[in-house]
């Protein structure tokens, strides 16, 4: 196994964890869909998040290339990967059986700044990320664009309560976690 194979197992496992937490809440929501009030903004953030992190997965790909593994890399890759698991538990519901309806709009009231503050932490983490492993100088811009944007629809979110800004900051967050996701799956393909 070599030091890559190593690097991507451990932090594909938190991945994987992370995954795991907000499908279940998911499916959890679609089993008692009969007793759910939903929310779109809520909605949106969910796949925003798990577009995200299947996609930060994917591109972990990218860091085959390296061959100098120095512990801060592996523990700001690490780091990364708890901050996704982060938010994947902040922005599902608690799952319990003997709730009898699950109010989606309530719950994005209450708790959406908690975890779009764990976004804003979660982008900047992002842009060390990049500066770490594609150097400022080197395609740094190019990798952080997206994070960049993303981040000013998070803050919008955050500070504009009006109906129409949370769903369009979470649309368009959406939508740019989708064109990352389907971005970072094909770069290994070609």
């Amino acid at each position: 196994m070599t030091l890559f194979e190593f690097v991507l197992a451990f932090s594909s496992v938190i991945s994987a964890l992370a995954l795991g937490h907000l499908l279940a809440g998911a499916v959890h929501i679609l089993r008692r869909r009969a007793h759910v009030r939903f929310s779109l903004t809520h909605a949106l953030w969910m796949w925003s998040i798990l577009a995200m992190v299947m996609g930060n997965w994917a591109a972990d790909w990218q860091l085959r290339s390296l061959t100098d593994w120095p512990a801060w890399t592996v523990l700001w890759l690490i780091t990364s990967k708890i901050a996704q698991y982060v938010l994947c538990v902040f922005v599902t519901p608690e799952i319990n059986a003997d709730e009898e309806k699950i109010d989606l709009v309530a719950f994005h009231a209450r708790e959406g700044r908690n975890y779009l503050w764990a976004m804003v932490g979660f982008c900047f983490i992002a842009l060390a990320f990049n500066i770490t492993f594609s150097g400022f100088y080197g395609s740094w811009l190019r990798d952080s664009v997206i994070t960049l944007t993303a981040f000013g629809f998070t803050i919008a979110a955050i500070f504009f309560r009006a109906r129409w800004v949370q769903i369009g900051a979470a649309a368009c967050f959406a939508a740019l976690a989708t064109y990352f996701l389907i971005a970072a799956s094909t770069l290994g393909t070609a």
